[in-house]
């Protein structure tokens, strides 16, 4: 049976450094939000919300396309609240028995320079200033093993 891979993180952990390391080992087709984005949407797109949303939709679509294949995939999302993650992990749960979260720790203010320094430095990345991390920051509840999934864990550091 094919399997998803759910990447949780938060900005600037390394989770697409990961996805792709993951997708090299496994052979896992690798979807993300922002690489999607930016290539629909430019680097700053109005009515964000909205478009997510049809980026998501697509990526549920072609994750069910694939899994039905045999396709193994990856959802190199970030998947910050408990309840963001208990809803995608019962939706892939309905498509494939085999479901994983792979949680990329890393520390904040690393990662908050990673991100600053990648806005500032590449052109084709989703603007993101500190305001807006620190912003996006109070969202965020790591992943423990408390919440029950089956887990494993990368430490970015």
């Amino acid at each position: 049976m094919p399997t998803i891979y759910l990447i949780c993180g938060f900005l600037g952990f390394g989770k697409t450094t990961y996805a792709k390391k993951l997708a090299q080992e496994t052979g896992a087709i690798r979807f993300t939000h922002d690489e999607l984005m930016r290539q629909r949407y430019g680097r700053a797109p109005d009515n964000f919300q909205e478009k997510f949303q049809e980026v998501d939709k697509f990526i549920r679509q072609e994750t069910q396309k694939a899994i039905t294949q045999g396709q193994d995939v990856i959802l190199d999302y970030g998947f910050w609240s408990k309840e963001v993650r208990a809803e995608y992990y019962h939706w892939a749960k309905s498509i494939t028995p085999n479901v994983v979260f792979h949680a990329v720790v890393c520390d904040i203010d690393k990662a908050r320079q990673r991100v600053l320094t990648r806005t500032q430095e590449n052109p084709n990345e989703l603007f993101i200033d500190a305001a807006c991390f620190d912003n996006f920051l109070k969202q965020y509840t790591p992943l423990t093993k408390a919440e029950g999934y089956p887990i494993f864990f990368y430490d970015a550091n």
